[in-house]
């Protein structure tokens, strides 16, 4: 209790107990008022973190519905999640894969590797990929540090292209 609340806590006591009260005693009864407010500021000390925000992931780039010539230029959307490279076991992160003319495995699957499901482990948020010609879906899945499917708030909404011979 500061100095400056002892005159208050005695005048207060001795308008309940007009007699003279010791200084311990108004030492005593700050601290029992005192002590619910300690409690509540521990209490809140030890609250339990607010969730994290739901993560949003999708493809930029290419638009939906693009015509685009191939190799096609990839760039990722990835927030309030973190990118890493593959075998960086960090919580929150993942590296990007995409996904043509597929759908993502459930969680915990891992996601194969081939001319289908394009990985890119080195943390990569825009790429260039060969797409073969006509129309295809383009989905991103973020793979955790072993290439699983972390979850499917983390698989975007299909891209359709077409893809079209190059004007060269």
């Amino acid at each position: 209790m500061t100095a400056d609340a002892r005159p208050l806590v005695r005048l207060i006591l001795h308008s309940m107990y007009p007699m003279r009260i010791p200084t311990v005693s108004v030492v005593a009864f700050g601290f029992l008022l005192a002590a619910p407010l300690l409690q509540a500021q521990a209490a809140a000390a030890v609250a339990p973190a607010a969730p994290a925000p739901t993560p949003i992931i999708g493809i930029l780039l290419p638009g939906d519905r693009a015509t685009v010539s191939s190799p096609v230029t990839v760039r990722f959307r990835l927030v309030n999640y973190g990118v890493a490279p593959a075998g960086t076991n960090v919580e929150r992160t993942g590296h990007f894969h995409i996904l043509i003319d597929d759908e993502a495995g459930a969680p915990g699957t891992i996601i194969p590797a081939d001319s289908t499901h394009i990985h890119f482990g080195k943390g990569q948020i825009e790429v260039t990929v060969p797409v073969p010609l006509g129309r295809h879906t383009l989905r991103a899945v973020l793979g955790d540090y072993t290439h699983k499917v972390i979850s499917s708030e983390l698989v975007s909404a299909p891209v359709s292209i077409r893809v079209v011979p190059s004007r060269r």
